[in-house]
């Protein structure tokens, strides 16, 4: 969901500083790719590891709760491309999932203000994996995969924005495709299958995508639309 359907990985971004100063005061700005895709209690973790927080982990989840409802009700957008790619897995008959290492009050903020519900057979968020287990663990989309009723990932892609999320869908036995969405350069996605720079790649026709294309990365960058057609025809 985070940086994929809409844009609140830039959002947290440019919020979350004076939060993370107030509980650990020796946050440092250039830390803030390595929490990218992390789970809200695994943050927590993360800041008593690296910066001896000593807050409470109550009143932490409480602010960071707060800031969530601020910035999934009023300040993040919807990713662009992401109606049209939602349309033709529905004409394809592809069913898609969410696998987010969010809370699930936090994705149902997303869903209901964008009116999303009816775009995902099967949701898999942080309250349903045991703590510690969301992303770069595997088990949100091992869970995702079952609630899609699949024994495995073998003819899925998973999109991600996150070292952390294109760690887990690989785990998990998925293709996965990075995408750059303009605020993740920091983000290693090699362990991707390829890159993508908008969600409309993967809808364009496969000329407009090769002609788009960087040079050198034509090939790479213009088959991801020709396997959600080969996929659809198959009924997968």
């Amino acid at each position: 969901m985070d940086g994929v359907v809409v844009d609140s990985e830039l959002q947290w971004q440019l919020a979350e500083g004076a939060l993370l100063r107030r509980h650990a005061p020796r946050w440092r700005e250039q830390d803030h790719h390595l929490i990218v895709g992390l789970g809200v209690e695994d943050l927590y973790h993360f800041l008593v590891r690296k910066y001896s927080l000593t807050s409470d982990k109550a009143a932490f989840l409480k602010d960071c709760h707060q800031l969530a409802e601020l910035i999934y009700k009023r300040r993040v957008r919807l990713a662009p491309g992401f109606r049209e790619l939602s349309a033709q897995l529905r004409r394809l008959r592809l069913p898609a999932a969410l696998a987010s290492s969010s809370p699930r009050g936090w994705v149902e903020l997303v869903l209901r203000r964008f009116g999303l519900r009816s775009c995902f057979r099967a949701i898999a968020c942080a309250d349903d994996v045991p703590a510690g287990r969301t992303k770069p663990a595997p088990d949100l989309y091992r869970l995702a995969l079952r609630r899609l009723g699949l024994s495995n990932g073998r003819d899925c892609l998973a999109v991600e924005d996150s070292t952390l999320g294109a760690r887990a869908a690989k785990a998990a036995g998925l293709a996965c495709a990075g995408l750059r969405n303009g605020s993740n350069d920091s983000q290693d996605l090699s362990a991707c299958d390829f890159e993508i720079r908008s969600l409309r790649e993967l809808t364009a026709p496969k000329e407009t995508a090769a002609a788009s294309a960087p040079a050198g990365r034509r090939r790479r960058r213009a088959s991801p639309q020709a396997g959600l057609e080969r996929r659809g025809r198959r009924g997968a």
